[in-house]
């Protein structure tokens, strides 16, 4: 099996440019969490191609952390299409799914990894591995390893279950957005944030994001219901379209909007979004979008902050930060009980909470039908991301643990 570790860049950016969102207060915490970091090496390793928030949150994370005095490097490692499927499969096994992984391939990945662990040594002082894809790392390490799950592996297989437990040896501390998705004892919590200087995030010139969103097909005379999906085996669109068809019966006039992430070179993704198209074949007011027409960040920011209301709907998704871009925008969330959405939106305050389509369909009645609700509603999600889920917040949260994980012993 063949890997490397490509480095990324970090352009540091200063902590006082978050001062008018985050506040004065947020950025005096956040400086005195890095105090004790400041001549640390701290080296974070993600995986190519691995879903989920990773990019995203170390895109606004670094940085920031850059910005107030941390020294502090990003590593992608790219792989061979084996050495990629040992890591999905630990992945997809950890959030309850069969992992199905060959002993043979698992030797080789550990071999693989341990040696590009070995190669990073003298490098940094400190480590964060990113998901199950680097974990392997840990195994070659001689400096203090953080593993960041970003997963909901409170179900995990036993069998991924128990190959993780046996790299955790190597690692000083497991860091998780909620303790509930540990797949073991012991870990800590840490949760992400938003950056809300990203384009995505960016307060928008008042007349902007329609002039961006009607180029797409969608009506703006008419409310709208949005949800961001991944087109992965772990989003679960057509609970949103059944959600909306049942919404329909009650407001003819809704549309639903699936904002899909796709990855042009996984042929998974394409499946998905045409499995996901068959199943809304003959429904009107179903738009599907892609990354392939070209939306981008600037277009979904602008859906999230025209829309009605979002769906969030994910299958042991753990920690997702499209619900907390959304409420920054002021629109309310809908979705399950479950897994990390209950994390971020309160029911009946940024949003409801409700166990299936039929729940979610009577709640975006409601919220189509009472407007100032839906704004009442927004108000206070983009509250609650500005006191607990913005960047600066979990940078505080995330060096804090670091620089405790240098004084174990």
């Amino acid at each position: 099996m063949a890997a490397d570790l490509q480095p990324m860049a970090v352009a540091a950016r200063a902590p006082g440019d978050y001062a008018p969102l985050a506040g004065g207060r947020a950025i005096e915490a956040l400086q005195e969490a890095a105090e004790p970091l400041r001549g640390v090496r701290v080296l974070h390793v993600s995986a190519a191609g691995a879903p989920g928030p990773v990019p995203e949150l170390l895109g606004g994370m670094l940085p920031l952390a850059a910005g107030a005095g941390v020294a502090v490097e990003w590593r992608v490692l790219f792989a061979d299409p084996d050495l990629r499927q040992v890591g999905a499969a630990l992945e997809h096994g950890l959030r309850g799914a069969e992992s199905a992984i060959d002993e043979d391939a698992w030797v080789a990945w550990s071999e693989t990894c341990e040696r590009i662990g070995r190669s990073l040594n003298g490098t940094a002082d400190l480590v964060v591995l990113h998901d199950p894809g680097t974990l392997g790392l840990a195994t070659g390490l001689d400096v203090p390893v953080t593993w960041r799950c970003h997963l909901d592996a409170s179900k995990a297989e036993e069998e991924a279950r128990a190959r993780v437990s046996s790299l955790l040896q190597f690692t000083r501390q497991t860091l998780v957005a909620d303790a509930s998705f540990a797949p073991l004892d012991g870990a800590k919590t840490a949760p992400p944030g938003i950056d809300p200087l990203d384009p995505r995030n960016l307060d928008l010139e008042p007349r902007l994001p329609g002039r961006v969103v009607r180029p797409l097909g969608v009506d703006l005379e008419r409310p709208f219901v949005v949800q961001v999906v991944q087109l992965d085996r772990w989003d679960d669109p057509h609970a949103a379209i059944d959600a909306f068809r049942l919404a329909k019966q009650e407001e003819p006039d809704l549309q639903l909007v699936l904002a899909g992430l796709l990855d042009p070179g996984q042929a998974e993704d394409w499946r998905a979004a045409k499995e996901v198209s068959d199943f809304a074949a003959g429904e009107d007011d179903v738009l599907l979008l892609t990354t392939y027409e070209g939306l981008g960040s600037l277009e979904v920011g602008a859906l999230q902050r025209l829309a009605r209301a979002a769906f969030e709907l994910s299958l042991r998704e753990g920690f997702d930060l499209a619900p907390c871009e959304t409420l920054w925008k002021r629109t309310p969330v809908l979705g399950r009980a479950d897994g990390g959405l209950r994390l971020t939106v309160r029911d009946g305050v940024d949003g409801f909470l409700a166990p299936d389509p039929a729940g979610l369909a009577q709640r975006l009645v409601e919220l189509v039908r009472d407007p100032g609700l839906a704004a009442e509603m927004g108000r206070a999600g983009r509250e609650r991301v500005r006191e607990r889920f913005l960047v600066t917040a979990a940078l505080e949260r995330e060096l804090s643990a670091l620089a405790g994980s240098l004084k174990v012993a």
